[in-house]
């Protein structure tokens, strides 16, 4: 059964239902070009017709609204879409770019997004528990015994053609991660929680 989305902040709520809002204090102008530079699309020209949002996988199952941040990204609320923990539950399907009548790529938006926020250590520290996972074993879910019976019976190997079956190619994968401060921040959040 499905329940009324809402945000939690009902100010926030009022202000992006008004939809001649034009922000003030908290609107950044530079924002949109910057996440624009990043993404790779031109968000600014979204119409707000809402087909990314009805298409969504992850928004008929949680409060994710993706047109939602597209309006945020136009009227340049950085603070507020890089702390809406909402911005990590795109899956990044790509079934909104796929379906956008303007052709724009809301998904990549939202990556430019979360990529903002990990330059500025805003990241769920679930995330970054998995890129430690990842800088151990090469992978975000571990292939465990079962997996790997599972994968005989249907006829293929037990491990699959990842470093589970190569690990050599691991330490490829530490350097990336290290090279892009992946691995560093991932250390440095975790460690304020001990």
């Amino acid at each position: 059964m499905t329940s009324a989305k809402a945000y939690k902040d009902a100010a926030l709520a009022a202000r992006l239902s008004d939809r001649y809002y034009r922000p003030r204090q908290d609107s950044d102008p530079s924002f949109t070009a910057e996440v624009e530079k990043i993404g790779g699309t031109e968000a600014h020209i979204c119409f707000q017709c809402g087909t990314c949002t009805g298409s969504c996988p992850s928004g008929a199952r949680s409060t994710y609204r993706i047109r939602n941040f597209m309006r945020r990204v136009n009227l340049g609320m950085r603070d507020v879409c890089l702390n809406d923990p909402d911005l990590w539950l795109c899956t990044t399907c790509y079934t909104c770019s796929d379906r956008c009548p303007r052709d724009l790529i809301p998904t990549d938006v939202i990556m430019a997004m979360r990529n903002i926020a990990a330059r500025q250590g805003i990241v769920p520290k679930n995330f970054l528990a998995t890129v430690n996972f990842i800088y151990d074993t090469g992978h975000g879910v571990p292939n465990s015994d079962a997996n790997r019976a599972a994968r005989v019976r249907l006829g293929l190997e037990a491990e699959p053609e990842t470093t589970c079956k190569y690990p050599e190619y691991l330490p490829a994968i530490r350097k990336i991660l290290e090279a892009y401060g992946t691995k560093q921040l991932a250390d440095k959040v975790l460690a304020e929680d001990q």
